[in-house]
């Protein structure tokens, strides 16, 4: 009876399990799907920047910035702060940060192993 009982529990959680918080994760991963995105939260864990700074910066045209800014923003990955005429971007949180850096550093580790498996093939 207990193993009828553990089944149907089992059985209800995996029928009621809520993919919501999953489905919010890929949106956001989707946000983040573009070089520059990434480049620009890079850049704007050093601190605020402005849509002219980041344009210096990552070389794009300021349209360009703009654009991915206000996705980003659109998603809350970003906030903004006007002072004046000038509006200051910053990353929302610093988690943001910190996953993306995350993901660059295991790329990293992928890369160095290729680099050295490749220093061991010889043909």
């Amino acid at each position: 009876m207990l193993e009828y009982s553990n089944l149907q529990e089992k059985s209800r959680t995996k029928a009621n399990f809520d993919m919501t918080i999953y489905e919010m994760q890929a949106e956001i991963s989707k946000t983040l799907a573009h070089p520059l995105r990434i480049a620009i939260i890079h850049y704007l864990k050093e601190g605020e920047k402005t849509v002219t700074d980041l344009t210096e910066t990552l070389g794009a045209s300021q349209s360009n910035i703009s654009q991915h800014l206000a996705l980003l923003r659109q998603r809350q990955i970003v906030k903004t702060r006007k002072e004046g005429s000038t509006v200051y971007y910053r990353v929302a949180s610093p988690k943001i940060s910190q996953a993306c850096d995350m993901v660059r550093e295991v790329l990293l580790e992928q890369l160095n192993q290729k680099q050295e498996m490749a220093k061991t093939y010889t043909p």
